[in-house]
């Protein structure tokens, strides 16, 4: 799988998806959502989801990506119920120039999952574009989830670095209990494979359902260069949505990514959790100079006088910020 290493900024976020409810089935109660080792809370409850998918012009430079990364960051982790995101990432190959991310989100809730992709879609702006106005989307789409199940097996901090998806499309009707019935079966055969993590989401009115599962890297000499051997082994692995397929579920999307980047919910001034690059420094990440200050990630006027003005940090707009510089205190929305 020969891959060009050219990289382009890219611009996350979601919207659309149909009206769900938040109701469960007793049997979808039952189900533990588990939280995420070392990251005690980020899954546990978890009633919603969001996958987004785009395709985007290689039109910005590569070094500022992360920048603008986060500085969306500090709006869309800000919204309501939003706690989590997968950041993936697919490569230009020698056929196909176009870059390909999106966001694999969990949310609190289902009405959650569906407001924040209404909101970026339709209502989100920064420095006077709509986010789905931005000259480098081709091509996007969005769905919301109610979550059947999710499982963390590996810490995410260190071993969560390639992911893959896969979407099935459902004949008419209410398939809730067979998914639910599947869960556990699901859970042991990722578990068996070595998976990272495994999530199986369900969209009734849509007819969809989903799985993400995430894979750690493997032998790798070179830190510097994409671990394309590992994503390979993924996208060459049995398809975890097999026994799907063979209900006549046709599936409509098996795409394995680089994990690019991992978000939390956010905290004012940027004091929650720092983004995970589990992918550094093959992919680029945020840098000192970039024009942004990371107060989550330890910059500060100190270390990075550049970046941040002499405040920033402590939620509050004062002199010398913008919410360019300083996302974090100064909003613009």
């Amino acid at each position: 799988m020969k891959r060009l290493l050219a990289l382009s900024v890219l611009m996350m976020g979601c919207g659309g998806g149909s009206e769900l409810s938040d109701e469960l089935s007793s049997t979808a109660q039952e189900v533990r959502l588990d939280a995420t080792v070392g990251l005690e809370g980020v899954a546990r409850g978890t009633r919603g989801a969001t996958f987004c998918d785009y395709k985007l012009y290689p039109t910005l430079p590569v070094t500022q990506a992360p920048a603008f990364i986060e500085r969306d960051r500090m709006y869309m982790a800000a919204q309501p119920g939003v706690l989590f995101k997968y950041l993936p990432l697919s490569l230009p190959t020698a056929s196909d120039p176009y870059l390909y991310s999106g966001g694999r989100y969990l949310v609190d809730t289902v009405k959650h999952a569906e407001q924040y992709a209404h909101w970026v879609i339709n209502q989100y702006q920064l420095d006077g574009v709509q986010f789905s106005q931005r000259p480098y989307f081709v091509h996007t789409e969005c769905t919301a989830y109610s979550v059947i199940g999710l499982k963390d097996f590996k810490d995410l901090r260190s071993t969560h670095h390639v992911m893959r998806t896969e979407r099935f499309e459902l004949p008419e009707g209410d398939h809730r209990g067979y998914l639910e019935s599947r869960w556990g079966q699901v859970q042991l055969e990722a578990q068996a494979r070595g998976m990272s993590s495994v999530w199986l989401v369900y969209n009734a009115r849509a007819r969809k359902a989903a799985f993400v599962y995430t894979l750690e890297h493997g032998a790798q000499e070179d830190a510097t260069v994409p671990d394309f051997a590992t994503l390979s082994r993924l996208e060459s692995a049995p398809s975890l949505g097999a026994r799907f397929a063979r209900r006549g579920w046709v599936k409509t999307q098996d795409v394995t990514q680089f994990i690019w980047g991992l978000w939390f919910r956010f905290s004012p001034g940027d004091q929650g959790p720092p983004t995970l690059w589990p992918n550094a420094p093959a992919l680029p990440v945020p840098f000192s100079g970039d024009g942004l200050c990371l107060v989550s990630a330890g910059e500060s006027h100190q270390n990075s006088p550049s970046d941040c003005p002499p405040a920033c940090g402590n939620g509050l707009p004062d002199a010398g910020e913008t919410s360019v510089n300083c996302p974090g205190d100064v909003r613009d929305i």
